[in-house]
């Protein structure tokens, strides 16, 4: 919403398969967009899994080898907004969820924090149910395993989230 993304542009994605980023990459793809993705070197395969067009390794100088993109959405972090400001294109948009981005003449920067509503959530839940967005992996936890599951959270080279299940 917020990046205004219509079928047929370009979006780069930073965190492509974090949390979030893994969503917006399937949502774009969705939307008709031609996705790029930065992630580690680690998980290039796993951008691409998730549906990334392109995969770039986000420690190399991709800002200086990409073409133009109409979108930039960063879920990552670090300098990945500021160093891809020079891809967006004239008009273009660079939006975040995790700080203010640079502003560059000529494109709009935008900084939210996710406030969902209950509609979005439903309308989320539905596609994830029909087989229209992948959840990223995870790992099931019953409460009473709260501390198993925050030890498993610390481990780096661990992809996924913590769920938790009702005690029974």
């Amino acid at each position: 919403d917020h990046g205004l993304l219509e079928s047929g542009q370009r979006v780069l994605v930073h965190g492509a398969t974090g949390a979030v980023g893994h969503f917006a990459v399937q949502l774009a793809r969705r939307a008709g967009a031609q996705v790029i993705a930065t992630a580690s070197a680690a998980n290039l395969e796993a951008a691409r899994e998730v549906g990334a067009d392109e995969v770039v390794d986000r420690a190399t100088a991709y800002e200086d080898s990409l073409a133009p993109v109409d979108l930039v959405f960063d879920a990552a972090g670090g300098d990945a907004a500021e160093r891809s400001a020079v891809l967006v294109r004239p008009g273009g948009r660079l939006v975040s969820i995790i700080s203010e981005p640079a502003t560059n003449e000529g494109i709009t920067s935008i900084f939210f924090i996710v406030e969902p509503s209950r509609e979005e959530l439903d309308q989320v839940t539905e596609l994830i149910e029909a087989g229209g967005l992948r959840l990223m992996p995870h790992d099931e936890f019953p409460l009473d395993r709260a501390t198993a599951a925050f030890e498993a959270s610390l481990d780096r080279a661990h992809r996924g989230k913590a769920v938790f299940s009702p005690i029974d």
